[in-house]
């Protein structure tokens, strides 16, 4: 481990309102600088889960039981990144008196993953088409956890996004990011994703993911191990 972990929160979480306020995905209308950059997951929106989930599947079942010390019956949390929602779905299922919102720049993503949680019987989950760097003001401490899978390394403005991440924290809200880490690791894959990953942009070592969040603002950071070259990077905001 590198950093140090986020404290866990004595009082419940937030509890549902975007799930009980859009029941149907939220569309931007409205080109973005960055929509290049998600092109491709827009055109294989429907199929995508079956190319990643051997891949990432496994990934995301280690993440997820280290984030689970942070999660409640009843928090609010925000998939940053969230794709076809497959990982969001697994989430939702732990809150039963929460909600999970997922976010996703590109909208084939955004409406496949609602579809795909309404066919799976979900209805705590709400789904907004929004640049992670540019996160509406209406999140704005509206979140117990906001999380990512195999998405940071997409972010054109890692700073960014990590303190547009920050605002929609409520005080002492924590982070998670799921993604490669070792330096080992990152040399030997970026050449293979600089060519085979769509809007790839880069990776980030544990030292650079505690030395982001806290120049971030963030009052807390820790990496930890998941399985060989991945691991969970955790921050924790000002309470």
């Amino acid at each position: 481990m590198v950093g140090t972990l986020p404290v866990g929160s004595e009082g419940g979480g937030l509890g549902p309102l975007f799930s009980r306020r859009h029941p149907e995905p939220v569309l931007l209308g409205r080109e973005t600088k960055h929509d290049h950059l998600v092109q491709e997951f827009d055109r294989m929106a429907e199929i995508y889960q079956v190319y990643v989930q051997p891949f990432s599947g496994p990934i995301f079942e280690e993440g997820l039981e280290a984030m689970t010390p942070y999660l409640q019956p009843d928090s609010r949390v925000m998939d940053a990144g969230c794709g076809p929602g497959r990982e969001l779905q697994r989430v939702a299922r732990l809150l039963p008196m929460g909600e999970v919102v997922g976010v996703d720049l590109a909208p084939g993503m955004v409406i496949t993953a609602h579809e795909s949680a309404r066919a799976h019987g979900l209805d705590n989950c709400a789904f907004f088409q929004a640049d992670v760097g540019d996160l509406s003001k209406a999140f704005r401490g509206r979140f117990d956890l906001v999380y990512s899978c195999l998405a940071h390394h997409h972010y054109p403005d890692p700073e960014a996004a990590t303190a547009s991440v920050l605002g929609c924290l409520r005080p002492g809200g924590v982070y998670c990011v799921i993604d490669p880490g070792p330096a080992w690791f990152n040399a030997m894959s970026a050449p293979l994703s600089r060519l085979a990953d769509p809007g790839w942009v880069g990776f980030h070592t544990p030292d650079e993911f505690c030395e982001l969040f806290l120049g971030t603002g963030f009052t807390r950071a820790a990496w930890l191990e998941l399985l060989p070259g991945f691991g969970l990077a955790v921050g924790q905001a000002p309470t």
